[in-house]
């Protein structure tokens, strides 16, 4: 079987919030209801699941050129189709080329003049529609991508994430609130429970609505967010590493889950995500392990 023809389109930069200048923000892109393919307009289709991610050009203050680039979309396609939205933040790596870009004085001219952003679809001839391209649709032990409604809703998931690790969760999030949770038919529906961990109080993303939603829903969503480095007199939330590693004389590491099990303490009766970087994940399986902690499942994405 042919695979789909692939094409960018132009998105428009519809909406740019820094939470942390210089280090985080958010940006959402517009793509257009129908774009031309052959001398004729065709439309733009937003199929993409929770958790998945999307292909963008942005551009490389290192290289001086557009590179292609995957993005985790923290919308969802049912509540703003069309609209991707994404948080990204500096890696400050030797080597970062896009990821600085987002940060510049660059992107927010271009969004002040209705500037726009290449996004890659894949051009379905059959059925003479473009859908936007979406970095997997599989559910495995190396992907984030949402279970199906019918599976998740009867789920307690355990999501820990780390700095913009929260992206993919956002999503689940919307997708969920928009199906009531799973309990729209009738049923006790499903729970989340986010854990997010930053360094800084300016680096908790969607913290009032989190902490709102919380409130709102305690039945089906918890919120626990978590501050590494400074944190204000007031903060009656976790302070420090949710992960604990000791390592003595060069004796084998011990990763100490403590903090993590005082806020969820069923583990094994949960489905645990993981959003961070690779060490980190590492810790967390270890962890499990020497805790003899088996959730149900066990699903991450690194960086």
């Amino acid at each position: 079987m042919d695979r789909p023809r692939e094409l960018f389109v132009p998105a428009r930069i519809t909406d740019v919030s820094t939470y942390d200048p210089g280090e985080v923000r958010k940006v959402a892109l517009t793509l257009p209801e129908t774009f031309e393919v052959d001398g004729r307009l065709v439309p733009v289709r937003d199929r993409m699941r929770p958790g998945s991610a999307f292909l963008v050009k942005p551009f490389g203050v290192r290289t001086q050129k557009y590179r292609r680039r995957m993005y985790t979309r923290s919308n969802c396609s049912d509540e703003s189709p069309r609209v991707l939205e994404t948080i990204i933040n500096d890696t400050h790596k030797e080597k970062a080329d896009t990821s600085p870009w987002w940060q510049t004085d660059d992107l927010m001219q271009r969004y002040r003049t209705g500037g726009s952003i290449d996004v890659l679809v894949d051009y379905d001839e059959i059925r003479s529609e473009l859908v936007v391209y979406q970095n997997s649709q599989t559910v495995d032990p190396t992907t984030l991508v949402l279970e199906a409604d019918h599976e998740w809703r009867s789920m307690r998931i355990v999501a820990l994430a780390l700095s913009t690790g929260i992206t993919p969760f956002l999503s689940y999030l919307r997708h969920m609130q928009a199906r009531a949770f799973g309990a729209s038919d009738g049923t006790a529906g499903g729970h989340f429970s986010l854990i997010v961990s930053v360094k800084t109080p300016r680096q908790l993303m969607e913290h009032q609505a989190l902490l709102d939603l919380a409130r709102e829903s305690p039945q089906h969503f918890s919120y626990h967010p978590v501050l590494t480095r400074e944190w204000p007199e007031d903060w009656s939330y976790v302070k420090g590493r949710i992960m604990q590693v000791r390592t003595n004389g060069g004796q084998a590491t011990r990763v100490n889950l403590a903090p993590l099990i005082a806020l969820e303490p069923n583990l094994q009766q949960c489905h645990v995500r993981f959003c961070g970087n690779a060490p980190a994940k590492d810790q967390l399986v270890l962890g499990l392990e020497q805790a003899q902690l088996a959730p149900l499942s066990f699903r991450s994405e690194t960086w």
